[in-house]
């Protein structure tokens, strides 16, 4: 018995020890930079999304309807682009994106589809994409106008 606690003792006087109370020090200039995260040295190869448009109108929609757009881009940067996610601003959009690299010169959509039900007049909504682009959040925006659905008798 006295072997065992002698033991847990010596272990904790150990750890005790091994934990360093001074703060290590981070670079934060390297934190979260798509042109240093996978590239320290900050060389100048970064991707770049240039879309065809960042903003788009889904025109008059009746209360209820669904409607979808392509948001093109191109990546036309000198290194493979990664997106990471795609968030909407409401449930009401669903987001969907290339998964797989894109490497330079090479083009592809974000999808986006909008459930109308339940809105009403004037909508502007968000998607914000992140990658490793610089920076790393990009926002493409889309408006609506929706209207009551007509009563039936």
């Amino acid at each position: 018995m006295k072997n065992k606690l002698s033991y847990l003792v010596i272990v904790s006087i150990g750890l005790l020890f091994s934990c360093s109370s001074e703060p290590k020090s981070t670079d934060s200039s390297i934190i979260e930079s798509s042109s240093t995260a996978d590239n320290p040295k900050g060389n100048g190869k970064v991707p770049i999304m240039t879309f065809e448009h960042e903003t788009w109108d889904f025109g008059i929609l009746t209360d209820g309807e669904v409607v979808e757009h392509e948001f093109g881009f191109k990546n036309t940067g000198t290194k493979a682009l990664l997106i990471s996610d795609v968030q909407a601003s409401c449930g009401c959009t669903i987001p969907k994106w290339p998964r797989e690299p894109i490497s330079p010169g090479q083009e592809s959509v974000i999808k986006v589809s909008f459930n109308s039900a339940g809105k009403h007049e004037n909508i502007n909504k968000d998607v914000t994409i992140f990658a490793n682009t610089s920076p790393v959040k990009k926002k493409l925006t889309f408006k609506a106008y929706v209207k009551n659905k007509p009563e039936t008798k």
